[in-house]
């Protein structure tokens, strides 16, 4: 299995009724799961250029304001005949109100649709939700409000090499 370092952003976007949304996956050689949207950073673009392709692409939308970077996160994941060690920054992005997302170009991710969803429907969806923990991590946003610097979700392996950011 080939193993392939990444670097990617994510976004949590966020109706103002406090609903987060959510993308729904449906891959050939997995069971389906949610997850913010998002995803790879490319070589020449910085974590922020990476997060705003992402909401065109994966949301449909360039006319929301990327807010602050909220989490890092480092996972380890199996794609295809891929091992993936993945660093993301997830950005915190307010929507004025809930839309229909449009995913104009997914890339190689089989992105069946999106869905607003509270925080108690996240906890309780019978799919697996990443990043793990959201429906909490949500839950503590509404609370607490943004947190002043980015929370580590989980400590990066020392395996890990990321790149320099441009």
């Amino acid at each position: 299995m080939r193993v392939v370092d990444r670097e990617a952003s994510r976004l949590l976007v966020m109706s103002p009724t406090d609903s987060v949304l959510l993308m729904r996956l449906e891959p050939t050689f997995r069971a389906p799961f949610w997850v913010t949207p998002g995803g790879g950073r490319d070589a020449d673009e910085t974590f922020e250029a990476a997060a705003l392709r992402e909401l065109r692409e994966e949301v449909g939308r360039d006319d929301l304001e990327l807010g602050p970077w909220i989490w890092t996160r480092y996972v380890e994941f199996s794609w295809e005949d891929q091992r993936i060690r993945q660093l993301e920054r997830t950005y915190f992005v307010t929507a004025p109100k809930q839309f229909e997302p449009v995913v104009v170009d997914a890339g190689v991710e089989p992105i069946v649709g999106g869905r607003w969803l509270t925080q108690k429907q996240i906890a309780s969806l019978p799919e697996i939700v990443y990043p793990v923990a959201l429906g909490d991590l949500v839950r503590q946003l509404i609370q607490d409000g943004l947190p002043p610097d980015p929370i580590d979700l989980v400590r990066p392996s020392r395996r890990y090499k990321p790149r320099s950011s441009p």
